[in-house]
């Protein structure tokens, strides 16, 4: 993204931000619903996984801090557990917390009701805090929220269990459904393809699905979809792409160079 889309935000009270944060940098996109093609994609390195460098990453970028519309906030936090819809919030915090006893950081929840659980996740210490006095009342995520909620969607009147892929450069998004019910959801980093093709088999074996009938899709990076499919079908058969949602190219003509979680995010009105 260039300077001069940066400065064409007249009016950021109509513009909505959603942000991603990981160890190593911050994703984000703007756009406004009342303007067709109107999202911006970004991208900002952090120097580590401090919040240090978080807030560094963030107040070096100024687009982030106009008062938007709306502000949503996805994290990539590798410690959660998926947890019954109905379990009180107070009860998935400390049941988090003695899932991840060595982590001191602060604790959120989110509800997945299409799904019938509730995610429970750990964030560093004081993210909560700096993410709260940075933007304008900021919703949280934890990253899996939108990806599960589509593609439950997605499974939907299958009678069969499926998979779906979600691949980044270094780490792959799992989620399995089984007769339109979730099962469960996982994010494994990974160096080389050949090593996400092991974590999903061994999760299709582990579940208990079947090579010749359940399905398998693969959204996100294209080489990695390229190389990870021909090794995938010498063991399940039905291996195929999952559908982009349409409705994301009415944002932008550069949708699908946004990460998946947020551009779902932003169709989640």
């Amino acid at each position: 993204m260039e300077g001069e889309e940066r400065i064409n935000i007249q009016h950021p009270e109509a513009w909505e931000l959603l942000v991603s944060i990981d160890d190593k940098q911050v994703n984000y996109i703007l756009y406004t619903p009342t303007v067709a093609n109107s999202l911006i994609v970004g991208e900002v390195a952090r120097t580590d996984d401090s919040l240090q460098s978080l807030e560094d990453a963030i107040y070096d970028t100024p687009e982030l801090l106009n008062e938007y519309k709306r502000v949503r906030v996805v994290i990539n936090s590798p410690h959660f557990v998926f947890l019954p819809v109905e379990t009180d919030d107070e009860v998935c915090q400390e049941l988090v917390r003695q899932a991840f006893p060595g982590d001191d950081g602060d604790v959120a929840v989110n509800s997945l009701q299409s799904c019938g659980v509730k995610l429970a996740y750990m964030l560093p210490h004081g993210m909560g805090a700096f993410l709260g006095r940075t933007f304008n009342y900021p919703t949280v995520f934890h990253h899996l929220v939108p990806l599960c909620g589509y593609f439950k969607e997605a499974d939907r009147g299958h009678g069969i269990a499926g998979m779906f892929l979600n691949l980044q450069a270094g780490a792959m998004d799992m989620a399995i459904y089984r007769d339109g019910e979730f099962q469960c959801a996982n994010t494994y980093p990974f160096t080389s393809a050949q090593d996400a093709v092991y974590f999903a088999l061994n999760a299709w074996r582990t579940n208990g699905m079947d090579q010749l009938t359940d399905e398998l899709q693969l959204s996100g990076d294209g080489d990695l979809r390229a190389q990870m499919t021909p090794l995938l079908r010498e063991y399940v058969k039905y291996v195929m792409p999952a559908v982009y949602p349409a409705a994301a190219m009415q944002l932008g003509r550069n949708a699908m160079q946004a990460p998946l979680d947020l551009i779902l995010l932003a169709l989640c009105e």
